[in-house]
């Protein structure tokens, strides 16, 4: 009779340990573009790395992060392959195809880079580019301002790249005159190439872009997508959030430019759609 009863229990146990899924490990995916997420010596690394793995960290939840072309990372979430995308900006092909952690995860600024030596006339508009030829990522939004313009074929001469290192090689060789690109990534590629010296930031433009993590439509992550907004809000309010992003921004808010001012053609524009 016991070694029944045990037999039964033993049973019990088998049906109810397979009764029970795996943890479902998060697949996310993102892009080559230091300070923000870069491939180092132990693995992805960089700010908006920390803030995702501090992120499912608290919400104990099984993930893992993989670096890939912007363009592939995109068509590799969209089809569903990866679960998750970050830093992303918001467009309306986008949404199409994405669900969006509503709650910022990390604001980037766009800005235009230049050869020291370059006349560059810049006066506010983006229109007083239009004779300069431009580098621009491949796959990459710069906000509704510029790839509008870029839409609308405001640009004469634009040249596509696939990293923002490229772009700066290109600027070097004199094939392009203008490199639009994020401001504190373009640091740090400044910094990699020691370039400091021959490098300007053109003045009178920035332009403040939401980024944020997203997940595939052709998952079913809705709970995973709203439990992420609610941790980013935590770790917001106690201040973990800002202790991440110090800890790497530090060095840049040392240097309020390491760029010379001239040549300042023209005054900030003041409202951007």
């Amino acid at each position: 009779m016991i070694i029944r009863r045990l037999f039964h229990v033993l049973i019990m146990l088998c049906l109810l340990g397979a009764s029970v899924p795996e943890e479902r490990v998060i697949k996310l995916v993102t892009l080559e573009y230091p300070p923000y997420e870069f491939q180092g010596k132990n693995g992805p690394s960089g700010i908006a790395v920390e803030l995702v793995r501090e992120v499912f960290r608290r919400m104990e939840q099984p993930y893992t992060i993989e670096i890939l072309p912007w363009g592939r990372a995109i068509r590799e979430v969209e089809i569903g392959r990866y679960d998750g995308i970050f830093t992303i900006y918001k467009t309306p092909q986008r949404l199409t195809f994405l669900e969006y952690a509503d709650e910022l995860l990390i604001e980037q600024s766009i800005a235009l880079f230049t050869l020291r030596k370059n006349n560059i006339h810049f006066d506010g508009r983006l229109n007083s580019l239009a004779p300069y030829r431009i580098a621009v990522m491949h796959k990459v939004s710069y906000g509704s301002e510029i790839d509008t313009a870029l839409k609308r074929g405001v640009f004469e001469n634009v040249v596509t790249t696939d990293t923002g290192k490229k772009s700066f090689e290109l600027l070097l060789a004199d094939r392009v005159e203008v490199v639009v690109i994020n401001r504190l990534g373009a640091l740090e590629i400044i910094k990699q190439l020691g370039i400091e010296d021959l490098v300007a930031e053109v003045p009178s433009y920035r332009y403040e872009i939401p980024s944020y993590i997203a997940f595939s439509k052709t998952r079913t992550l809705d709970k995973t997508r709203l439990e992420v907004e609610q941790t980013l809000r935590d770790i917001k309010k106690d201040g973990t959030y800002d202790k991440i992003l110090q800890e790497y921004l530090k060095h840049y808010n040392k240097e309020q430019s390491i760029y010379d001012t001239s040549p300042q053609t023209g005054k900030a524009v003041e409202e951007r759609s």
